[in-house]
């Protein structure tokens, strides 16, 4: 009942209790202790039995690290599942023997400073499915002054915003290895504090260095990250007990799920999508793994080492027996959807093929894949036939090229009016205009009732930028020379008040009629694709913060329970979501000063209006506010 359930001990000594006795009075001696300290022993032995010890010579003493554990029957093993010769089987087929091995971290199932090892040892330490203390405890050690593991997305402000209350936990949760063929659970180790290189690494090389095959897929959300350095912390980090036995082939990957989350950039080198042999695996199956497992954290939390370790193995084996024993089932029926699927696909691929107008090119493209799937990691030789360029400059890029053409244009004898050049006295506007928008987000913040302090601080803003503004207007009648006649002709209704409401005189602020005379030749070109890279910016932008904050939903809802610690993550995910309100401010402001600048054409398509509510992803709620 207890596998099944997951209710703890104490839950089914309560049960029987109240069963026994209702009313409260009376209640007879409790033996929570002695009935704690059967199933522990009692699961002990039962998964010695299963494992067959007692027809050792060497008996239970001579249990060895993780003989206890329900090995996968779908992974290669030399000489039991393999047939002879399979070293050498042609390069199509090398993809039946290779491990697929699915690593994360889980933060939910903690453990706090209850009792020691010492009073609380276990029973099967290392048996199963947690790795030995001794080696994997002095690995560790000797790598504190590591960093924690950070991502290519950042998720890295809300994870210490709740790490840091670390204290009085013994491990800060459980670091695994999955088959991503099976799901059936390898190896399990205990995290000291946070996901770090030494804890994943460790608990990663335990179910390398039994491994006698060639080509092994690491599977891990943070790939991007982890696997850089990895060959080299192999070769000068890691024990000799530890290192992998043969010449293993590592190719990581991304699961399929987290993957969107991450920059798109050289990230196709990870996509399950284009990797040769997994078929339709996603690599989420730890997550699967973990679900029902973090009802258990509740119980385990409270439990001493050595009780909380012997539960675990139980557990976990229980879901790798479920898993053994419905293997037939589940590979009869995707067998039954591949072959259906086969005619589809192959159909599909026949019908885009004839679609084509020159479907000569099909074989070159094939050619293309086959020889970037070949290409080892990190695929720095063959042609990338899945990047995809992206479109538009970036601010960074139009600004060099400006700079280039100005300086062509005074090493050949041209003047310009000013030593502010003309792109700089742009940039300079529009760096004021986004000052602006900070400014007024600032002063929304602001409440009626800040303190004088608050208050103080806008005041002092207002004050510096009013400089900015001032500075930067003596430049305007030398790049447009037009506007006081302009503004005498057309005198302004209002007047502002505050830094953040004057208005700045930028090419696009004046009527295209009146563009020529007013504003030097060349100056309105100038700000048309400064404000073009400003909405490739501001939109490449808002795709990653999203991206980010997409992280930092699954990150909090996986790990963070709790109000004291929901209430601390959402203030954090809210901070990042207002990064994605000012870029969608800035967005639409330069795709309004690119329309009077340009007026309509094909560049709508691209840039379309953005509308409240659309820089928004799909974890958000329904309820979107500006």
């Amino acid at each position: 009942m207890a596998l099944t359930t997951k209710a703890s001990t104490y839950d089914f000594y309560r049960a029987l209790e109240k069963s026994t006795n209702n009313t409260g009075i009376n209640l007879p001696p409790s033996r929570y202790p002695a009935l704690f300290r059967m199933i522990l022993q009692w699961r002990h032995l039962q998964m010695l039995k299963w494992a067959g010890r007692g027809h050792s010579p060497t008996g239970a003493a001579g249990t060895g690290e993780g003989e206890l554990a329900i090995q996968c029957p779908s992974c290669p093993h030399p000489s039991i599942n393999l047939p002879v010769g399979w070293e050498n089987a042609p390069d199509e087929m090398k993809f039946l023997y290779m491990v697929m091995i699915c690593m994360d971290a889980n933060f939910r199932l903690k453990n706090q400073m209850v009792s020691n090892w010492s009073q609380d040892p276990g029973l099967g330490i290392g048996w199963a499915y947690m790795i030995p203390l001794k080696g994997y405890e002095e690995y560790v050690k000797s790598r504190l002054s590591d960093k924690d593991i950070s991502t290519c997305v950042g998720f890295q402000a809300l994870a210490k915003a709740n790490t840091k209350f670390s204290i009085g936990l013994r491990y800060t949760g459980l670091g695994l290895t999955v088959c991503g063929r099976s799901e059936m659970i390898m190896r399990v180790g205990n995290l000291h504090k946070g996901e770090r290189y030494a804890n994943m690494d460790y608990i990663f090389a335990s179910i390398l260095r039994t491994l006698a095959v060639q080509f092994v897929l690491a599977s891990y959300d943070i790939a991007c990250q982890w696997f850089i350095n990895l060959l080299r912390r192999i070769e000068t980090q890691w024990p000799d007990e530890i290192k992998p036995r043969s010449n293993i082939t590592l190719m990581p990957a991304i699961p399929k799920l987290h993957e969107p989350m991450h920059k798109q950039q050289n990230h196709e080198l990870y996509s399950y999508n284009y990797m040769p042999g997994v078929g339709l695996s996603d690599g989420e199956c730890p997550e699967r793994v973990w679900a029902p497992h973090n009802v258990l954290a509740n119980a385990t939390k409270t439990q001493g080492p050595g009780s909380r370790h012997d539960t675990l193995d139980d557990h976990f084996g229980f879901w790798n027996w479920l898993k053994y024993t419905s293997m037939g089932t589940t590979l009869l029926r995707k067998y039954k959807n591949a072959v259906a699927q086969r005619n589809i696909q192959t159909e599909g691929h026949r019908g885009l093929t004839d679609s084509l107008e020159d479907p000569r090119l099909v074989p070159a493209w094939e050619k293309m894949c086959v020889e970037w799937e070949k290409d080892p990691f990190p695929k720095t030789t063959a042609k990338n036939p899945y990047y995809v360029k992206e479109t538009g400059a970036s601010e960074a890029e139009v600004k060099k090229a400006l700079h280039d053409e100005e300086a062509e244009f005074l090493s050949k004898g041209g003047t310009l009016p000013h030593k502010t050049t003309p792109s700089v006295f742009i940039g300079m506007g529009l760096d004021l205009e986004e000052a602006q928008r900070r400014l007024k987000r600032l002063a929304t913040n602001t409440s009626a009732d800040a303190t004088i302090r608050q208050e103080g601080t806008l005041t002092e803003q207002r004050n510096i930028l009013t400089t900015r503004i001032r500075a930067w207007e003596q430049l305007v009648p030398i790049y447009m020379p037009g506007l006081l006649q302009y503004q005498t002709d057309n005198p302004p209704t209002e007047q502002s008040t505050h830094a953040e409401d004057i208005v700045l005189w930028l090419p696009s602020m004046v009527p295209a009629e009146c563009r020529e005379t007013i504003c030097v030749a060349g100056l309105a070109d100038v700000e048309q694709k400064l404000r073009m890279a400003h909405m490739t910016d501001s939109l490449n932008a808002i795709r990653q913060i999203l991206k980010i904050k997409s992280r930092m939903i699954e990150f909090k809802n996986k790990n963070i329970r709790g109000q004291r610690g929901g209430t601390r993550s959402t203030s954090v995910i809210d901070r990042v979501h207002e990064r994605a309100r000012f870029a969608a401010g800035k967005y639409r402001a330069a795709r309004k000063a690119y329309f009077e600048l340009a007026g309509p054409g094909n560049w709508e398509q691209n840039y379309r209006i953005l509308v409240s509510g659309q820089h928004y992803n799909q974890c958000d709620k329904a309820t979107n506010k500006d």
